[in-house]
């Protein structure tokens, strides 16, 4: 399977193609479906629509658009911005202790103002941080997108 590293309209900070150096890469759910090219049993497209209704995701396939990436040495410096003590940056750092994190409706109220104070940070500091400024911008507008659909969600993968 041909897999693009990211689509026209990501952030792309870094390679545009497979990384050489290990890179922090933030996919967005981009659409769902449901395999249903065969043909099943109707008392398992019943149960797979009735966890539908309830919530869950049996028998549902995920599909992540790249969207927004950076070299390590990058993402760490961008963590380092947060507060150390706090949510935000832990789970960040996730991505460099698990090597993935997901990011969902119920993880934005931490991370929004957090991503907010850090982007103010880089912007102070001047043209050195520009790359971590831009990189912050684009994951707010990722946040966003999740805070408006509580179906959107994200996954940090650490890719080496």
């Amino acid at each position: 399977m041909a897999q693009k590293h990211a689509q026209p309209a990501s952030k792309v900070i870094g390679p545009e193609k497979a990384p050489e150096a290990p890179t922090v890469i933030f996919y967005r759910l981009g659409r769902k479906f449901v395999d249903d090219e065969r043909e099943i049993p109707q008392e398992s497209a019943d149960v797979m629509y009735y966890t539908l209704a309830v919530g869950h995701h049996t028998g549902i396939m995920d599909c992540f658009d790249a969207k927004l990436s950076c070299p390590v040495e990058m993402f760490e410096r961008i963590v380092a911005l947060f507060d150390e003590d706090g949510q935000a940056r832990y789970k960040l750092e996730g991505i460099i202790r698990s090597g993935e994190i997901q990011v969902d409706k119920s993880h934005v109220g931490v991370l929004d103002a957090a991503v907010d104070e850090a982007c103010k940070k880089a912007a102070a500091e001047g043209a050195d941080r520009e790359g971590e400024r831009v990189w912050l911008e684009g994951f707010a507008e990722m946040l966003d997108a999740v805070k408006r659909d509580s179906a959107v969600y994200l996954i940090g993968r650490l890719r080496a």
